[in-house]
């Protein structure tokens, strides 16, 4: 057996969902602990990546129970929360701020390499883990360079790759007829750019599908409307707060 110490990984949840949970406390109460149950009807992947970040922030313990900075954090406006945050990340991811790590001026690259070292993680989850700590340190006014701010996919980038690899392929051998067939069905595409901003699409990314669209709660379509309300005052720089509350229908039309 190993005694190598097991490593948690970083947030890896949208931050519109994180940020959207907060909200929705925030409209109600922190409640005495942090279970799948206080989701309502969101989806399993969705509580659970919530509720790891929390763990992970050390904002509620192993047994989900609230800690006073995560109900500061519920509780607070959207100012102050800035600041809070703040705390949160630079506490919750110590070795990015060491002083070996300059986040003004470090790469995408470098960085990258660093979730990949520190976490033992790999492919897509490090670009979760990136999006989750970009959106975060945003949020929290903490410098980031330009460099990381413009960073790619990781998956995106490992198709353009494979696109371009063929690509020279091609114009180096080119295949007869049924090759080029083969090659044009089975070649992996290049991703598309990115219609989107990285939070509104990770929001959207959230909605039910169509056959699934009737059971999602009007419970679950508010806090959704609060994530999304919290993500375009961050996007839009705007001074005004969006309130999303449930009303009872009256029977009317």
């Amino acid at each position: 057996m190993s005694d190598k110490p097991k490593v948690i990984s970083p947030p890896y949840a949208t931050f519109g969902s994180f940020l959207g949970f907060l909200n929705k406390l925030r409209d109600t109460v922190v409640p005495g602990r942090i279970d799948p149950s206080v989701f309502g009807n969101a989806s399993g992947s969705i509580s659970y990546s919530v509720i790891a970040a929390l763990k992970f922030l050390k904002l509620i313990d192993d047994a989900g129970i609230p800690s006073e900075r995560f109900t500061s954090l519920v509780e607070s406006s959207d100012d102050e929360r800035k600041s809070l945050l703040r705390e949160v990340i630079t506490q919750g991811y110590p070795s990015l701020f060491k002083d070996s790590v300059n986040l003004r001026t470090i790469t995408a690259g470098q960085f990258d390499e660093h979730i990949r070292n520190e976490f033992d993680v790999q492919g897509s989850t490090v670009d979760k883990i990136a999006a989750f700590f970009i959106s975060g340190a945003k949020m929290a006014e903490i410098t980031l360079s330009q460099h990381l701010l413009a960073r790619k996919t990781v998956s995106a980038s490992s198709n353009n790759k494979k696109a371009a690899k063929h690509k020279r392929r091609d114009e180096t051998h080119p295949p007869n007829e049924h090759a080029a067939t083969q090659n044009t069905n089975n070649s992996s595409p290049a991703a598309p750019p990115m219609k989107y901003h990285p939070f509104v699409q990770g929001l959207l990314d959230e909605i039910p599908e169509t056959e699934k669209f009737s059971e999602w709660s009007v419970e679950d379509q508010a806090e959704w409307l609060r994530a999304a309300a919290g993500i375009f005052k961050l996007l839009s720089k705007s001074k005004g707060r969006i309130t999303i509350s449930i009303t009872e229908n009256d029977g009317g039309s």
